[in-house]
């Protein structure tokens, strides 16, 4: 019996580069790392994870339309973040 194991990628997103951290459906940090960007670098991050029980969030910063994209085409699905909003629950958090 396979269970189906939910993921959650998230991807700060850079001019050149993206640092991107993935965490299973308890919260352990599965990998993280910086890539520059590129849909293959994403692809060759993701290789041995199921990317339909993937959920990516990201900012919707400076051009973020790009990146999102790409996700769109590999992952199940992406989801974005308003950047003030999660500036906030970031100072709330630390």
């Amino acid at each position: 019996m396979q269970i189906n194991q939910n993921y959650y990628l998230g991807v700060d997103y850079h001019k050149n580069y993206s640092f991107l951290s993935l965490l299973d459906s308890s919260g352990k940090k599965l990998k993280e790392g910086k890539v520059s960007n590129h849909k293959e670098n994403l692809k060759d991050f993701l290789k041995h994870i199921d990317n339909q029980n993937i959920l990516a969030v990201m900012e919707a910063g400076r051009n973020w339309t790009v990146m999102y994209d790409w996700l769109e085409k590999i992952v199940k699905n992406v989801k974005l973040a308003h950047p003030l909003k999660v500036k906030i629950i970031n100072k709330a958090k630390n």
